[in-house]
């Protein structure tokens, strides 16, 4: 296929989509500003829309690519050209996204990822095109990959079943989480003898994406930011029609008012499951010899393949739902290269969304056997010391909450109420941080940002940077902090223990400087 080639033509309705939701605010203040009952709103609306369709247009015939045994090409522009040239020894990472009316036509999207790219987003995209493609490049990459280490080159099994050996065994493991009936299970296979790759397989279940949805608190944040800038968009007719309402229904009776706040509870709820479903629906990982592959999606499948090297280090979070109900959910902590998206539109990549506890640590060495993984104990280093977290926060606090008094009495309670709720945070930040060092070559840190407990365990030899802090004054009473620097995405990640006594500095640091015992 050494030649310019167009996208499928469903790349047209990909780059509609794409400027409709990238515009999608205007579309909402054209609507409320002129009003549902008007036709001009609507008009303007009809007319940014065949603009948009016009660009798309416009993109998908000026837009081409070229697949050759060497590299893929896009090309790009109308009056200023643009050609994008990827070698595969370059490409680190191949994503494949399908939306549900792609597989009819057994079409994709192919994102490209390369050692120098953004973790924010793929270097290169190829909208739409055939599934053939996708395996073209597949094998053009692979044999790249066996050229450069000088192995004879194979014929390439399609899937790891095609792998010939009469041995075959097949462990399946029941995962269910404490508080429900849900099960998941982790067919484990053994194929071939040690020098072939085992596969590993963990999936989640329907009713524990349900759990995940109802616990994901994230989504009330994102209903206050809302609610906070409704009144920047919807009239304030609708506004004053609503404040009478909800005074009417207050007089009414409280009986009344609390079945309104549960039928808005009861919406949010919705709205995180049906986010989340979307999300994780038939979430898959997988483990194919040194690449992890994980999948998951409804509307839009979405399949990532991430390479063990890439791989600096596991984040286990446990937020105060999931904490009560003993839920965690798994992160990986990656180096550039990759994209991530998580829980409601963050960053994060869910390496397992939703796991038991009493589960947890047997999937993770099922998943990442090397890692041999065991439950750490911790060692808690600043209790007692919660003066040394609180002190600045209470001259911050107090300051502000008699000048937000003195302006408003609304602003000064909301003041309180938020330094109330960071000096709760830092009160279990004191108590629950803490780490072990649970070999030569790993260390854990347990830290709790507000409401969500955290486990990061690390590999000594991906640690970038050790840093000891201190003062004159904590230094008199042998108190310090420890930072040390990991790569995630094209940054660093910084992890730290603040306010510990200098034996724990010392062991840290005497970690960090040993000679590696990885042979």
């Amino acid at each position: 296929m050494s030649e310019k080639r167009h996208f499928h033509p469903l790349a047209i309705v990909i780059s509609l989509f794409e400027s409709i939701k990238s515009m999608f605010f205007i579309f909402l203040i054209i609507i409320f500003r002129s009003g549902l009952d008007h036709w001009y709103g609507w008009g303007a609306c009809g007319g940014l829309l065949l603009i948009l369709l016009g660009f798309a247009l416009v993109r998908y015939f000026f837009e081409y690519y070229e697949i050759s045994p060497e590299k893929v090409v896009i090309y790009k522009g109308i009056f200023r050209k643009s050609e994008t040239d990827i070698p595969y020894e370059r490409i680190q990472t191949i994503k494949q996204r399908q939306w549900f009316f792609f597989q009819p036509f057994q079409v994709t999207q192919v994102l490209i990822e390369t050692a120098g790219g953004s973790s924010e987003k793929a270097e290169a995209s190829l909208p739409a095109v055939s599934e053939e493609v996708l395996q073209l490049i597949e094998n053009f990459r692979r044999r790249e990959q066996l050229t450069a280490t000088d192995t004879r080159l194979e014929p390439l099994p399609e899937t790891i079943n095609d792998l010939e050996d009469p041995r075959e065994e097949e462990l399946t493991v029941g995962l269910s989480a404490e508080t429900s009936s849900s099960t998941s299970e982790m067919p484990l296979k053994s194929i071939g003898n040690s020098s072939k790759a085992p596969e590993y397989i963990y999936t989640i279940t329907n009713q524990q994406i349900f759990l995940f949805g109802i616990t994901d608190i994230s989504i009330l944040a994102a209903a206050f930011a809302l609610l906070a800038f409704a009144q920047e968009f919807i009239p304030e007719e609708w506004l004053d029609k609503a404040a009478d309402a909800s005074v009417n229904l207050i007089q009414a009776g409280w009986i009344i008012a609390l079945a309104l706040t549960l039928v808005v509870l009861l919406v949010i709820i919705v709205i995180s499951l049906v986010k989340n479903f979307m999300q994780y629906y038939n979430f898959k990982v997988s483990r194919n010899g040194n690449t992890l592959t994980i999948e998951s999606g409804l509307l839009e499948r979405r399949v990532q393949k991430i390479p063990l090297e890439k791989l600096q280090g596991i984040r286990i979070k446990q937020q105060l739902l999931r904490r009560i109900l003993r839920l965690s959910s798994v992160e990986l902590i990656l180096a550039g290269g990759q994209e991530k998206e998580g829980e409601s539109g963050s960053k994060d990549l869910y390496f397992l969304p939703i796991v038991s506890d009493r589960e947890l640590y047997r999937v993770l060495d099922f998943l990442l056997p090397e890692w041999d993984f065991d439950e750490p104990q911790i060692r808690f280093v600043s209790r007692g010391k919660l003066w040394y977290f609180w002190r600045w926060l209470l001259l911050i606090g107090s300051i502000g909450s008699v000048a937000g008094f003195l302006i408003h009495p609304i602003a000064g309670g909301i003041w309180t109420l938020l330094i109330l709720l960071v000096l709760l945070g830092r009160a279990l930040d004191c108590r629950f941080q803490g780490y072990q060092i649970q070999s030569a070559h790993r260390i854990c840190f347990q830290n709790f940002a507000f409401i969500t407990k955290t486990l990061t365990f690390v590999e000594r030899p991906k640690i970038q940077a050790f840093t000891e802090k201190s003062s004159i004054w904590l230094y008199k009473k042998q108190i310090g902090h420890v930072v040390i620097d990991v790569k995630e995405g094209t940054a660093d990640l910084s992890l730290s223990l603040q306010f510990i006594d200098y034996p724990a500095v010392t062991d840290i640091k005497h970690f960090f400087k040993q000679k590696s015992s990885i042979g």
